[in-house]
């Protein structure tokens, strides 16, 4: 079996919950001389679906100092932030939460999770104004596009 197959070998049985099985494959991969952002992204992956955020901290970092592709660099920045959030550092996460909104703004999965961390800071304030930004930008149904511009009334983004 290829590095590569193994690599998605790996990939898919973290998506079946095979964590510590998943760890082990990519751990030995690291030997190898490619990839390694890649595999710490997906060790750091396989970490936070077990709900072992300490440990996954570490290899987002490890995989943001190597090499990543852009949606890759994405993800272990997203990751980090929310890791951060969800361990408590509070004002780490909101640091790069702040960094991806700018740099990612149609990346919307990053607002309900940069609101979750304002909110834990008692920034209620700029977190629905997040929120209310992404549902007016963003309507989930017809029902609420059709309010669209009442919404706008009340709120006006910067």
């Amino acid at each position: 079996m290829t590095n590569s197959q193994r690599l998605n070998y790996a990939i898919d049985l973290r998506k079946k919950g095979f964590f510590e099985e998943s760890r082990n494959i990519l751990l030995s991969l690291l030997a190898s001389d490619s990839g390694q952002g890649t595999l710490y992204l997906n060790i750091a992956w396989s970490y936070d679906n077990q709900g072992l955020e300490k440990e996954a901290l570490e290899y987002y970092t490890k995989s943001l100092n190597e090499t990543l592709s852009e949606d890759e660099y994405f993800e272990a920045k997203f990751g980090l932030a929310c890791t951060h959030r969800c361990l408590g550092n509070l004002h780490d996460a909101e640091l790069i939460f702040e960094i991806l909104i700018k740099d990612y703004p149609s990346k919307t999965e990053i607002v309900p999770f940069f609101a979750l961390c304002l909110m834990s800071l008692d920034k209620m304030g700029r977190a629905c104004e997040l929120l209310f930004e992404l549902l007016i930008q963003h309507s989930p149904t017809q029902a609420i596009s059709s309010y669209r511009r009442a919404l706008l009334e009340y709120y006006s983004p910067r």
